[in-house]
């Protein structure tokens, strides 16, 4: 892409002097914008070498957030199911009955279930609260691995549920939460940084405020 690049290139220069020779640089509108990106880029260069570049962070720093804010890093209990859905009550407990004589969920499942998972024999995955319906999730909770539920009547219609794994919560590893620690405590240093120099400036210039133009 070498000569489309340079061909970019030559465009631009051509046009910078085509806008040059007709004096759009000295147009009084430009001048305004030329003074107000000047400024802009001064101050962003200010702020680069006063506080960006001069706020650091120790792994110490990173190990104590890390072990004062366990909490954050948290993963939630996780919880997996299978179901079978029908819309009829009475097929549910003839179906309800057929696991407890010993039949197989998932192949039920596959055969009568009217819900999506049913080509997965039934398995929702794994969720955790507040990502299935409230009458779903609380059978769920109360369920031990491996137990089917009672017929559970939700909206979508009835279900005989089955918790096939649960997994605690856990704590997420200091090398998985690093760069989320780093960036929020740049973040906060970084802030105080630049609010203390602002207050540094502002008791260094008398500043008078027209307040009576501020009510207009």
């Amino acid at each position: 892409n070498k000569e489309a690049i340079l061909d970019e290139v030559i465009v631009d220069l051509l046009l910078y002097q085509e806008a040059k020779k007709r004096g759009l640089d000295k147009d009084k509108e430009m001048k305004i914008l030329f003074d107000e990106a000047k400024k802009k880029i001064l101050i962003a260069k200010l702020i680069k070498e006063q506080i960006e570049d001069n706020v650091t962070l120790t792994d110490k720093e990173i190990q104590d957030y890390y072990n004062a804010n366990s909490q954050r890093f948290m993963t939630p209990e996780r919880l997996r199911a299978s179901h079978i859905l029908v819309k009829d009550e009475l097929e549910a407990k003839d179906i309800l009955d057929s696991l407890k004589g010993g039949a197989d969920f998932a192949e039920i499942a596959k055969t009568k279930s009217i819900d999506p998972t049913s080509k997965r024999g039934g398995d929702v995955g794994y969720f955790i609260r507040g990502q299935v319906v409230p009458e779903f999730e609380d059978i769920c909770l109360k369920l031990e691995v491996d137990q089917i539920s009672d017929v559970v009547k939700t909206q979508f219609g009835y279900h005989i549920i089955k918790l096939t794994d649960r997994q605690p919560p856990t704590k997420m590893p200091l090398d998985e939460a690093k760069d989320k620690i780093k960036d929020s405590l740049l973040k906060s240093k970084r802030r105080k940084a630049f609010n203390e120099l602002i207050e540094s400036l502002k008791k260094q210039t008398k500043i008078e405020i027209d307040k009576s133009v501020l009510l207009k």
